[in-house]
């Protein structure tokens, strides 16, 4: 298996996961406001799909971020960052729509990677000059992290975060 086919394979599982713990989902979960310092389930999913687009797609991929034309629509900020202070409710279903649509282009810009594209070092805006490699594999690890934090808030709402 060649680099870019283990980083595809990576993300797929990841956005995989993310899917399944989403799954089943109704609004009022996926926007509940959890105690404390944890954050909603909506805005966390804003968060790792709007890093997806960013890091993947318009850094590596050198395209444009979709964000701010899906925010416009959604009433979102148009600063994905600026999701944490949002109190309006993120509707579940444009974001899985958007969220598809993401993925389906992170995906294409990783499979046509070569293995000597994973050493290309790239100025990012939070990282400073990192390879190509760390940008895929923090899109990969950043997703599992976050989705985790997502199956949790459902957990404290009773219900099943993890789909195993």
């Amino acid at each position: 298996m060649n680099t870019a086919a283990f980083a595809k394979l990576s993300l797929e599982q990841a956005f995989g996961l993310l899917g399944a713990v989403l799954k089943d989902t109704p609004n009022d979960q996926y926007n509940f406001d959890p105690p404390g310092t944890a954050n909603a389930a909506a805005k966390t999913h804003v968060h790792i799909v709007s890093a997806v687009d960013f890091f993947i797609n318009s850094i590596v991929g050198g395209g444009t971020s979709s964000w701010g034309a899906f925010a416009a629509e959604q009433g979102l900020p148009a600063n994905p960052t600026e999701i944490w202070a949002h109190t309006g409710s993120i509707a579940l279903d444009p974001m899985r729509e958007w969220t598809s649509k993401v993925n389906s282009s992170a995906l294409e810009v990783v499979s046509k990677l070569s293995d000597s594209d994973f050493d290309t070092v790239m100025d990012t805006p939070l990282f400073g000059k990192q390879t190509v490699a760390f940008l895929v594999q923090l899109a990969a690890l950043h997703t599992n992290g976050h989705t985790g934090d997502i199956a949790t808030i459902k957990g404290v709402q009773g219900v099943k975060g993890l789909p195993f």
